[in-house]
């Protein structure tokens, strides 16, 4: 389940919460992200699914409205956490149960289909990314941090399509 997809089903399960009814439809969500600005760096706030891009990580982390959100994850296209960045970021930390908290369904709608080389997690956070869009194809294992993604199992290096975090 997608970004959106879950963004739906949380909504209806406040609704449900709250005592209320099912019924009531979100508008449907953009086939996109919403992707604020251009750089090299950018950010990708999980909560609202903006993801702000910037020649410096801080205007991105603004533009994507994750000030005071947690990082979670960094992809990096280059290996040894080197070059252009993709931050990961929302509201809490994740839990140790690997049940794939939050995820992004098709990195190529923020083109970095096939570029990540290096990654490193934070706030308890790990990574599984996998070789097709929507979790399709191979996966990796639960990755914390590597330097270097060739070194993951098959290889890793410029493989991922698709991203789970827990």
């Amino acid at each position: 389940m997608g970004f959106r997809t879950r963004l739906a089903c949380s909504l209806v399960l406040g609704v449900l919460a709250a005592g209320g009814s099912a019924v009531a439809t979100a508008a449907p969500a953009p086939d996109r992200p919403a992707v604020v600005g251009h750089g090299q760096h950018c950010v990708a706030n999980l909560d609202s699914g903006v993801v702000g891009c910037a020649d410096r990580p801080g205007d991105a982390v603004r533009l994507a409205g994750s000030v005071d959100a947690l990082t979670i994850a960094r992809f990096y296209d280059g290996t040894g956490y080197s070059g252009a960045t993709f931050t990961w970021t929302q509201s809490r930390q994740c839990t140790p149960s690997y049940d794939a908290e939050w995820q992004w369904d098709n990195l190529a709608d923020i083109g970095w289909n096939n570029r990540v080389s290096s990654v490193h997690t934070y706030n308890q956070c790990d990574v599984r990314l996998f070789d097709g869009t929507n979790f399709s194809g191979a996966a990796s294992t639960w990755i914390d941090a590597s330097s270097n993604l060739g070194a993951i199992g098959d290889g890793w290096n410029n493989r991922a399509s698709s991203v789970k975090f827990s």
